[in-house]
């Protein structure tokens, strides 16, 4: 196991005392850049005790393949996990800062939108390996801008590696440190139906469902695994938690393209589907990639769109794009992967 993925009680066993876990966890995420192995000595942790750790939990085989800073502030890592080149993505904002991981290496979902389908699945990642994309961009994170929000948004799909995604989340809220809250962790899905029931029986966070279509043929068009889990099984089992989680929003991811889904027609099929959900649409214009003829809609039409849904009760914001001139932005993330392991 790698020291990333080691849990708070396993760190302190190892460690032999709890105050010495934590000033270990300390060092990992309140501390300076993530080195590429653990060094000889740690502060607040005896020597003898450290190099037990050391033997028994290295840091996931990892180096930094290139960083980029967008111009709204935005940073891209491309990281080199043990030979699969993942990227990772570090939103900050006037007082606190996301960070978007990725769970695989490429994705085995076919999303027509999503650059990251063009590559194929690599493999999956481990927890260690999603928990030092956190660590290497909170490390990175502005003063003042401390991450706070954890998205798995990134590479892959989620469902599809959902053990090692449940166990990162478990990581992430581990009391002293991260420590995150559940209610700032957030898990995309693209709909793969028997992960997304499972999550919402045993997962801590919350769930988003990318949509993205208001009829089964125009989903299928977008996402061919629709054939397999259609628009109303996947809602089905959003009506279902419901039923048994009354307090849990449910958050729909909407990507708008130019001409596809951006009509009067879809704002009332969309409106009528989730009727009874207490749900928040999330609205993300298209992010444009190689080789894509997909395109955004105006901002006007954005907006109508938006304004279209209030009318009907849905509640619903806008994610306007970040880091989309360094294809950071939420369906570019392949560029880098993909030179980098040309």
């Amino acid at each position: 196991m790698s020291f990333t993925a080691l849990s708070f009680d396993q760190l302190a066993a190892l460690l032999g005392s709890r105050t010495r876990a934590s000033a270990a966890r300390r060092w990992l995420y309140r501390g300076s850049a993530v080195p590429s192995e653990l060094p000889a000595r740690i502060p607040g942790v005896q020597p003898a005790a450290w190099q037990a750790v050391r033997s028994a939990a290295p840091l996931p085989a990892w180096r930094l393949v290139h960083r980029e800073a967008a111009a709204d502030g935005t940073v891209k890592y491309a990281l080199d996990l043990a030979g699969a080149t993942v990227e990772t993505v570090l939103i900050p904002t006037r007082d606190r800062s996301t960070v978007c991981v990725s769970s695989q290496a490429g994705c085995s979902r076919a999303c027509t939108f999503c650059a990251t389908a063009t590559l194929g699945l690599r493999r999956p990642l481990d927890a260690g390996e999603i928990l030092l994309q956190y660590a290497v961009a909170a490390a990175d994170a502005p003063p003042g801008s401390p991450v706070r929000n954890v998205v798995f948004m990134g590479m892959g799909e989620p469902m599809d590696n959902l053990d090692a995604v449940l166990e990162a989340i478990d990581r992430l809220l581990e009391a002293p440190w991260p420590g995150l809250s559940a209610a700032h962790v957030t898990v995309s899905t693209s709909g793969v139906l028997p992960g997304m029931k499972r999550f919402l029986r045993e997962g801590r966070g919350h769930l988003a469902l990318s949509l993205n279509a208001t009829t089964d043929a125009q989903r299928q068009r977008l996402m061919p695994h629709n054939r397999t889990w259609p628009i109303a099984a996947l809602l089905g089992a959003l009506r279902e938690d419901r039923a048994l989680h009354p307090g849990r929003r449910s958050f729909i991811e909407y990507v708008l393209w130019e001409g596809v889904n951006d009509t009067g027609d879809d704002v009332a099929r969309l409106a009528a589907l989730l009727d009874g959900l207490d749900a928040q649409v999330n609205l993300i214009p298209h992010n444009a990639f190689a080789d894509s003829e997909l395109r955004p809609p105006s901002d006007d039409v954005v907006r109508r769109f938006q304004n279209g849904l209030h009318l009907r009760g849905v509640h619903s914001i806008v994610r306007w794009p970040r880091g989309r001139d360094i294809a950071a932005a939420c369906g570019q993330l392949a560029g880098r992967a993909a030179s980098a392991e040309a």
